[in-house]
């Protein structure tokens, strides 16, 4: 059966094949942003750039970040990167004001969104992830390098659009309100609190948030985003009209940058990113948090009224 819902934004997914065809474009810039998590002392997640598995093999041309050491403030790593270290991170990467950026990594576009989010939010709209990411452009035999390409400098002029982006304050007035959604993009085990995200953070979710994981976004074999069928139904618990602002978090603005790129694919502009997300909000004991399902809690709230 066709699909009967279109993608409203289908040209922020670039497929592999038009990738292919573009390689050679110089106002094209790749970036493979290609990021792994492993377990490590006490049961703790870290995380790092797979630059190694970059030096090894990459899509022709394209030039790597690490979405968290390179995209994160190093005052305070919970957020985005200042403007003038984006500038030059961007311009040492061949990135300036008329290129056409793709970035892509090996988990369906849910790292590699952090980057599109920056670019989006710095005033950048020409950029687009590669559907299916590393995974499907390598199961369909495109070619690929271990070159590392050393790009021409740019100048790249930041313009911020704030609102694409809210701080703890405004998420907090958000709590409760008919017109704002919240929305958690973590994984479900974290979102009810049945784990830890971070040992010395506490567990749980921002009052009234609805979950939709970022991971489910995404075919678990070929990586590529769901059709929009798919996603309409994904999101259909939020309750998404024009007018309804959505603010999505996940644990340090990764999960929930991939959450505003479906929202946009969707068509859904009305949205922006908690950027300091669970890493500062379950650091803050004045910042209230609830635990378990949502559905749960729903009906213990209509039971009572």
């Amino acid at each position: 059966m066709a699909d009967t819902v279109a993608y409203r934004n289908p040209e922020a997914l670039a497929t592999p094949e038009w990738l292919a065809e573009h390689l050679d474009d110089p106002s094209v810039r790749v970036v493979d942003a290609r990021f792994a998590i492993r377990a490590a002392a006490q049961g703790t997640l870290v995380g790092s750039g797979e630059r190694d598995a970059y030096r090894e093999a990459h899509i022709p041309g394209a030039v790597f970040v690490d979405v968290m050491s390179d995209l994160s403030d190093h005052d305070d790593p919970s957020v985005v990167v200042p403007p003038e270290r984006f500038e030059e991170l961007m311009g040492r990467l061949g990135i300036g004001d008329e290129t056409t950026v793709v970035v892509y990594d090996s988990q369906g576009g849910t790292w590699a969104a952090r980057l599109w989010w920056a670019l989006r939010y710095y005033g950048h709209d020409a950029v687009m992830l590669l559907d299916g990411g590393f995974t499907c452009w390598q199961a369909k035999g495109f070619p690929l390098d271990s070159e590392i390409p050393e790009p021409p400098s740019a100048t790249f002029t930041v313009r911020v659009r704030p609102g694409l982006r809210v701080d703890g304050d405004q998420v907090a007035h958000a709590i409760g309100r008919d017109d704002v959604c919240i929305v958690d993009a973590l994984p479900e085990i974290f979102y009810t609190g049945a784990a830890r995200l971070y040992p010395t953070h506490r567990a749980g979710h921002i009052p009234t948030a609805h979950n939709v994981p970022a991971p489910s976004h995404v075919d678990a074999v070929t990586h590529r985003l769901l059709s929009a069928t798919e996603l309409a139904r994904l999101w259909e618990p939020v309750g998404l009209a024009p007018s309804r602002r959505v603010i999505t978090y996940c644990g340090g603005g990764v999960f929930g940058a991939f959450a505003l790129f479906a929202l946009h694919v969707m068509g859904h502009e009305n949205a922006a990113l908690y950027d300091a997300s669970w890493m500062e909000w379950g650091a803050d004991s004045g910042r209230p948090v609830e635990t378990g399902p949502r559905a749960a809690r729903m009906t213990d709230i209509n039971q009572q009224t």
